[in-house]
């Protein structure tokens, strides 16, 4: 037994040196992108060069590196935030793998070991694969027929991770078509992998599996599911788009308050020396575009030479405000006036758009450079400079003055035409300007909001690549933008568009994985019955994080509570005397329960 600990204890600490080694690549449209098994995107660490290809075949890239950013502050004012940007040297915030669900929010070297892997699957495996079942289970359909040459199931549909035996995590995990409806996964009599898009990438990564010698940071305890995918369309917009898909677990039974979830973007449009970056407040967009007329090539790296084009991160669907049991409108101000499912007759359901985007170079000022302490990653998330100065409009973004206008966008353009992100004043048009060698990096983000135990968040973005056939590199910018809303409209017809709050199925349309619906009527229980004051609930922990909803007898919701594990006191003083329905949604069911106040 000592000789087996000491085993695991040598390859945890190796572990803990070694970033991620599995990839994957979408490359089933018009770009090649690589994305890591702990969650960098288009990067290569080993040779120290960009992995993001389009068009694909050209050997131009158009991004360097990206990567998710997370932090926020417990009671106790202490900062907890992973952030990822390059990881050339192995140093790492993020591990491969889930974290168990019992509130400790572990994790071992086997299990992010067995992760250290991303799955690929194809729509086109995933229709042939139903078609032969659905053959197969016809009498009147004719197999010799219909697959005259036999069928093989896919191998990867065996390796795809849709159940963890493991005790202490979640049994179910990557998406799965159930076939037969009974519970397990397995290929051989009809399952497969539920994807979006023509192929799909699935990852777990995880920022608990070790300390975080990127940023510094105290760990959250956070669980991030991925799913990159992309699309084989005629559309020439989706032709060079690729999704990413992050369903994020807060696993600890930690609340962090002025919590942010951002984006850092390394945009090297081709040759990066000549890059400016911009921010399109209205559409949630960052992007990249060239200084001049011409993307030469420089150091190596291929430019994208005449008539250059535009590329950007556009964040479609944000992390959910905190409940205020109102259904918000504002909108001229942030967050509702590029924000999601605001002023539409449901409450809390409003989603954040872009908070903050600022810029920051790989050299020059030290106020403006990549950061040096944990701090400064997450005043980047806030959207202000290292030392502190809010991010100013005009110029370089950066002043001493204390009269310069705090903004929170850099480089809107004309974006911002109500000055949503400068205190509801108009501003003059405001974009970069000067040519200089600076590398540019950005990041956006979207909050603040508290990050509680058990909490899910289901976030959604797109890189997005336009080219113009003349008119410069302001024209591929507007093409961009229009590429952008085509891109913006195709997303909201998308199954995991209308998650619901608690809720995640998994984003396959039509189907509910296995483990979303419970077997047995799951029922809320409180007590006492009746009540005059207040009720108790005991949450056991697939109930912690998940929200606790009283409706009248006109199925209204007045009142809305977190449950964290263990006993829950909810106060009903207020209500009016008469009978309530209570719900709590959970991730695999909504519990349901009685309250009657008197």
């Amino acid at each position: 037994m000592k000789h087996t600990f000491t085993l695991l204890l040598s390859a945890f600490l190796l572990r803990m040196e070694l970033p991620a080694q599995a990839f994957g690549e979408l490359d089933i449209n018009d770009v090649r992108v690589r994305f890591h098994a702990h969650g960098l995107i288009g990067n290569d660490p080993l040779t120290a060069t960009a992995a993001f290809e389009v068009p694909q075949g050209d050997s131009t890239n158009a991004l360097y590196s990206a990567g998710l950013w997370v932090g926020g502050l417990s009671l106790d004012y202490q900062l907890h935030l992973a952030a990822m940007q390059y990881e050339a040297n192995g140093a790492s915030d993020y591990y491969t793998g889930p974290l168990t669900n019992d509130g400790t929010a572990t994790t071992d070297a086997v299990m992010m070991d067995a992760y250290d892997h991303v799955w690929v699957a194809t729509k086109a495996e995933v229709d042939l694969h139903l078609a032969y079942f659905t053959c197969l289970s016809d009498p009147n359909c004719d197999l010799a027929t219909e697959f005259p040459n036999g069928y093989t199931i896919p191998p990867s549909f065996f390796e795809w991770p849709a159940i963890n035996t493991e005790p202490g995590y979640d049994h179910y995990q990557a998406p799965f078509i159930d076939w037969n409806n009974d519970g397990d996964y397995t290929p051989g009599s009809g399952d497969a992998p539920c994807i979006l898009g023509d192929q799909a990438l699935y990852f777990v990564f995880n920022d608990n599996g070790g300390p975080h010698p990127h940023s510094d940071g105290l760990p959250i305890g956070m669980e991030v599911q991925a799913m990159a995918f992309a699309y084989d369309s005629a559309d020439p917009a989706l032709q060079q788009t690729v999704f990413v898909h992050y369903h994020i677990i807060n696993r600890s039974t930690q609340t962090l308050v002025e919590s942010r979830i951002g984006m850092f973007n390394d945009f090297d449009l081709g040759c990066g020396a000549d890059d400016f970056v911009g921010t399109d407040a209205a559409r949630n967009l960052t992007y990249v575009y060239n200084g001049d007329e011409v993307d030469e090539s420089c150091s190596g790296v291929q430019g994208y030479g005449a008539q250059p084009p535009a590329f950007g991160m556009v964040l479609l669907k944000g992390p959910f405000r905190d409940y205020n049991m109102a259904d918000e409108e504002d909108p001229n101000a942030l967050p509702s006036w590029n924000g999601t499912d605001f002023n539409d007759g449901v409450i809390d359901n409003e989603k954040f758009g872009l908070s903050a985007a600022i810029h920051m170079y790989g050299q020059g000022d030290t106020c403006c450079t990549d950061p040096s302490f944990t701090w400064h990653y997450y005043k980047y998330l806030q959207g202000i400079w290292k030392d502190s100065a809010p991010l100013s409009y005009g110029a370089t973004g950066y002043s001493t003055d204390p009269n310069a206008l705090a903004c929170s966008f850099a480089f809107p353009g004309d974006s911002d035409p109500v000055g949503a992100g400068t205190g509801g004043v108009p501003q003059p048009a405001w974009s970069e300007s000067g040519v200089n060698a600076l590398d540019r990096r950005t990041v956006c983000s979207a909050g603040p909001f508290t990050l509680e135990p058990g909490m899910h968040e289901d976030l959604l973005l797109a890189y997005v690549f336009a080219r113009a056939d003349a008119g410069g590199a302001a024209a591929s910018v507007s093409a961009l933008q229009a590429r952008v809303d085509l891109v913006t409209q195709f997303a909201q017809t998308l199954p995991l568009w209308d998650n619901a709050r608690e809720v995640f199925q998994g984003g396959c349309g039509g189907v509910v994985p296995a483990g979303v619906v419970e077997h047995t009527a799951p029922v809320l229980l409180l007590f006492p019955v009746p009540a005059s004051t207040y009720v108790q609930v005991d949450a056991q922990p697939g109930l912690a994080g998940a929200t606790l909803r009283i409706r009248d007898a006109a199925g209204r919701a007045v009142s809305a509570h977190r449950l964290v594990q263990g006993l829950n006191t909810i106060d009903i003083a207020s209500l009016a005397v008469g009978i309530y329905t209570c719900e709590a949604h959970t991730a695999k069911a909504v519990f349901t329960g009685r309250l009657i106040k008197q």
